[in-house]
């Protein structure tokens, strides 16, 4: 067994990618081809995003033999993450390969009737590799998947599609994922073989136990050599040590922001509750008011009827006083004339003339 640095950092993957040999191993192997040339671009991209998600980027200009077995010009970019939900972030980069005019090649073609030379410009085909440090979910338990350009007529008969068809390869590409993590659970072919040097994808772990001769191909005997010499490399483990670092600080915040989620969300937790106590007491509050304002309603409502029956009472008065003078009135008007009629009539005649009685008569004469 041999301990060596762990290709699935950043560090690592770049030191053994920028071998043309292990490049052209790694990639052949992974695309089924051989690859005749290939040169990395200076385009990498690696970044510890705010959530702690790590991705790796390198693109590679490479020739190649199409299923034909002539030379073909393609780009390759093979991005790495070791977490999920970076889909959309592979989708701009893809994007952004679509978008890029460089990415093209000329041919000089000659008429034959005239032996004049045109230039034509044909579009690169893409092939884009995913070494993935996570599973994709249920059902999909291999550890390499190749998804190619397969179109169909309307019978479901597979048309071939000629490889020096611009219009259709131009606007379509290969795409192949690695599952890192399952590379040494069904290890049948050679590419698995090769594979497994991904397949301890645990952040913490700079060093590798591989056994040399685990594969007794060139393909592996090349890999094992760049990895043992990268190990021995000064420069690299520093900056090792220093991708460890920043991952791990990346890690220790994260956690830290996760902690402080928790405290937050514990504490919106409690003041949801008082709002939710201060609601209570407003609505508590709010009734008691609406029955004050019953309350108050219905005393006006008796005031109201009180003072109705004070107005009642003030007009029946009212009319007493004046039944009262008018009574006294008729008494002094009968008094008046009972004393006049007396100086001729007797108090029998009186009582007569006024329908009254002589005892009426007689009390009125004594007042």
């Amino acid at each position: 067994m041999a301990q060596v640095v762990n290709p699935i950092y950043d560090t690592v993957f770049k030191y053994l990618m920028q071998d043309e040999k292990v490049a052209k191993v790694l990639i052949g192997n992974i695309l089924k081809t051989k690859v005749v040339s290939i040169q990395m671009n200076n385009n990498e991209y690696s970044a510890m995003l705010p959530d702690g998600k790590k991705i790796f980027k390198l693109d590679f200009s490479a020739t190649i033999l199409d299923k034909s077995g002539k030379h073909q010009l393609v780009h390759i970019e093979v991005q790495k993450a070791l977490e999920e939900g970076e889909i959309m972030r592979f989708r701009s980069y893809l994007g952004a390969i679509y978008m890029d005019q460089t990415k093209k090649y000329q041919e000089s073609i000659k008429n034959p009737k005239t032996n004049e030379e045109t230039i034509v410009e044909h579009p690169l085909p893409i092939h884009s590799i995913y070494i993935l440090g996570h599973e994709l979910g249920d059902g999909l338990d291999k550890s390499v998947m190749h998804g190619e350009n397969i179109f169909r007529d309307e019978e479901g008969n597979i048309i071939q599609i000629p490889a020096n068809n611009d219009y259709i390869n131009g606007l379509t590409h290969t795409i192949t994922f690695v599952i890192a993590p399952l590379t040494k659970k069904n290890v049948k072919t050679h590419l698995d073989r090769l594979l497994t040097i991904f397949s301890d994808t645990a952040p913490n772990s700079q060093f590798i136990e591989l056994d040399e001769y685990y594969d007794d191909s060139d393909d592996y005997r090349t890999i094992m050599r760049v990895l043992q010499k990268a190990s021995a490399d000064k420069q690299l483990r520093g900056d090792l040590d220093l991708e460890q670092y920043a991952w791990n600080n990346q890690i220790k915040m994260e956690r830290r922001i996760s902690e402080m989620g928790i405290k937050l969300s514990q504490m919106d937790e409690q003041l949801s509750q008082k709002l939710a106590q201060l609601s209570q007491k407003e609505a508590l509050l709010t009734q008691q008011e609406a029955q004050l304002t019953q309350k108050d309603a219905q005393l006006s409502q008796q005031e109201a009827q009180l003072t109705q029956k004070d107005a009642q009472l003030s007009q029946q008065e009212a009319q007493l006083s004046q039944q009262e003078v008018q009574l006294s009135q008729q008494k002094a008007q009968l008094t008046a004339a009972i004393k006049a009629l007396s100086t001729t009539n007797s108090v029998a005649q009186i009582a007569q003339i006024m329908n009254i009685s002589q005892q009426q008569v007689e009390e009125i004469l004594k007042s």
